[in-house]
């Protein structure tokens, strides 16, 4: 059966029936509002819950686009991502923390260095030190104590991160 014909159609009760049909996340909404339409509200969550739990796992995606978005120097797009983001995990720290930095700021140094990756990292601030250190092996001969400092504080953000996630799991 052609869910989305028949959902054009308005042949909601022909979906209905036809739901084990459903092999994509576009047909089980048509199959979950069509469930709705004819009286089967039970059904129709079950298949809309089902939706949304997808969507809400797929919406990490927009975290990721504004750290990319953010290292391109493009701090709008990177804000609207992180906005969308915090829809679906308002209680993310990190994204919040992103969320509310403030650009305007002057940095503490005009040029990056690794005393000043070492700052920020030692203030917890690793996305940041990890920026730094980024440009500096990007842009230099590949110094191997910035190397191994990366790493270390690469090592610590996943730390930070994995330890935020299970914080908010507990609640």
């Amino acid at each position: 059966m052609d869910i989305r014909k028949a959902f054009e159609q308005g042949k909601f009760l022909e979906i209905a029936d036809a739901a084990p049909e459903s092999r994509t996340p576009e047909e089980d909404l048509m199959v979950g509002i069509s469930l709705f339409k004819v009286g089967r509200e039970t059904d129709a969550m079950a298949v809309l819950s089902g939706i949304i739990e997808r969507v809400r796992e797929l919406a990490r995606a927009y975290y990721y686009m504004a750290l990319m978005h953010r290292g391109r120097g493009d701090e709008e797009a990177a804000r609207s991502c992180l906005e969308s983001y915090l829809s679906f995990y308002p209680d993310d720290d990190e994204a919040l923390d992103l969320l509310q930095e403030d650009q305007d700021e002057a940095p503490l140094m005009n040029e990056a260095s690794p005393e000043l990756a070492r700052i920020y990292a030692g203030q917890g601030h690793y996305r940041q030190a990890l920026e730094i250190y980024s440009h500096l092996l990007k842009t230099s001969a590949c110094d191997p104590q910035v190397s191994r400092e990366a790493d270390r504080v690469q090592r610590m953000h996943l730390i930070k991160t994995l330890e935020g996630w299970l914080e908010r799991m507990r609640r």
